[in-house]
């Protein structure tokens, strides 16, 4: 399978927690996947930011990025989080490259303006995908870690949200699978159940629910899109559980057909959302 895997918040920030899901993803790089790895570093970079007198502030989940942050940006981002991750994948004898969004013009963006006129300031919108480095380097027998840096036309470098970023690479990759690796076991209805199965056609109801917030507001956005351009198979999934990404990658393969209702359960190693394209999932209550 070709796989997309996108991993954040405090999961990169742990260096025990890096070493399990580097030998983790190692395993599945080994049974022959195909993977491109997109790191956040939200929490790394809010500490940087605090360190140099800086104020992190959010706007519908998405940071804002005065020209005053973009440099912590860019060395969070490609600089220690980027280079973590790749020492914990050699560890884990992953033959691994280090890119950002940069490298060879992969994401081209333009300035993000929101729909009431919001400005992010240096938060870019992707505008253009070019996945040919991603498909040189897989073909190569090597895995892709990218950080959520894009370039515009004007060679301005803007600060890109990592869910978008890997909705963008899992569309034109054409991968089969885009997982996300968070902290909780997915996305909650308005009681605080997790939801086990999405229809992406009940996405903008949940999210008119208030039931979503913070980065899992941005989450399903950027989801909602993956599954507009022909990305069949969605997971979010909690990275702590073990084996994380192994049972992201069955509960993604298996599918509707094979999964009947009621199967898995907060204590699951299953625990997780799974997307499906409107027709093929089970109605649930929101």
């Amino acid at each position: 399978m070709k796989i997309v895997v996108k991993i954040g918040g405090t999961l990169l920030e742990d260096p025990a927690e890096r070493t399990r899901l580097a030998a983790e993803v190692g395993r599945q790089f080994g049974d022959g996947h195909q993977i491109l790895l997109v790191h956040g570093g939200g929490k790394q970079l809010t500490g940087y930011l605090k360190q140099m007198g800086i104020t992190s502030e959010f706007v519908n989940g998405l940071r804002l990025t005065k020209a005053a942050a973009l440099d912590g940006v860019v060395k969070v981002f490609a600089g220690t989080v980027n280079h973590e991750l790749l020492a914990s994948l050699h560890h884990a004898g992953v033959p691994a490259v280090g890119i950002s969004g940069i490298d060879a013009g992969c994401l081209q963006a333009e300035k993000l303006v929101g729909d009431r006129g919001e400005d992010w300031g240096f938060v870019g919108r992707i505008s253009h995908v070019d996945p040919y480095l991603w498909e040189v380097l897989l073909a190569g027998g090597l895995l892709p870690v990218m950080a959520c840096l894009a370039v515009g036309d004007d060679g301005q470098i803007y600060n890109i949200n990592a869910d978008q970023a890997a909705v963008s690479c899992a569309i034109h990759l054409q991968a089969d699978c885009l997982i996300f690796l968070t902290d909780v076991d997915g996305v909650r209805d308005r009681d605080g159940r997790t939801l086990y199965r999405l229809e992406s056609g009940q996405i903008p109801s949940l999210l008119q629910s208030g039931a979503v917030n913070g980065g899992m507001l941005a989450k399903l956005n950027a989801v909602q899109e993956a599954v507009t351009q022909g990305v069949s198979r969605i997971h979010i999934g909690n990275g702590h559980r073990i084996p994380s990404l192994e049972t992201c990658i069955l509960a993604c393969r298996e599918g509707p057909a094979e999964q009947a209702p009621g199967n898995f359960g907060p204590q699951s190693d299953f625990a997780g959302t799974t997307v499906f394209p409107s027709q093929q999932a089970y109605e649930i209550r929101l």
